[in-house]
């Protein structure tokens, strides 16, 4: 926040997206009331004057926020007539703050929101919903992002060029849930991936490997 503080956004099926400030466990001013639909995906992005803005999404419309005033920024990003299920920002070697989603109909979509417009084609692979997305910021710079969900595989993508990063990452029996990127003090960067099967699994994304 430009006060210095960091809040906490929640998203419900009661169609409200709702700021919480953890140190007092107190809700941080009123609910943001603009949805039509169970809030499935949250995400903060960065614009390039500094503020920050918060994603949110519901069926086929993504809605930006500035949390500082609770009101919405500019119109809904629509991608499609799919539900967004995922979001998750992706910090570029550039300097610019991209806006990834990942949909029930499996596709994955990049969005400039200083713009308000798509950056990109639409990245296809999965043979199911996209239930999570993750950034990977590598050591020699560049910036992946990594998808998965109910084919219960995980794919890596470069998005300077829009293509996938090797194969589909395979091992897990279950649909997978979540994703989260680890920068280790060698400074290798892993992939976390867990989902129903109960397993946690460490990818390397030097090889694409477990």
């Amino acid at each position: 926040m430009p006060d210095g503080r960091t809040l906490l956004a929640t998203g419900s099926h009661d169609e409200t997206v709702r700021l919480w400030d953890p140190a007092s466990g107190q809700e941080a001013g009123p609910p943001l009331i603009r949805h039509t639909g169970p809030v499935e995906a949250l995400a903060s992005v960065s614009l390039p004057d500094g503020r920050a803005l918060l994603a949110t999404g519901d069926g086929s419309a993504v809605r930006l926020w500035d949390p500082a005033s609770g009101e919405p920024k500019g119109n809904s990003l629509i991608g499609d007539t799919d539900v967004v299920l995922a979001l998750a920002r992706v910090s570029l070697p550039d300097g610019r703050a991209l806006l990834a989603t990942g949909s029930s109909g499996g596709t994955v979509r990049l969005w400039d929101p200083a713009h308000e417009q798509a950056a990109g084609p639409h990245l296809t692979g999965h043979t199911g919903p996209i239930l999570a997305l993750a950034s990977v910021s590598l050591p020699n710079g560049r910036t992946l992002l990594a998808s998965a969900g109910r084919d219960r595989v995980v794919r890596l993508w470069d998005l300077a060029s829009g293509r996938a990063e090797g194969g589909p990452l395979t091992g897990h029996t279950g649909t997978v849930f979540a994703l989260s990127s680890l920068s280790l003090p060698d400074g290798r960067t892993l992939l976390a991936s867990t989902g129903s099967d109960r397993a946690i699994i460490i990818w390397s994304t030097d090889t694409a490997a477990r």
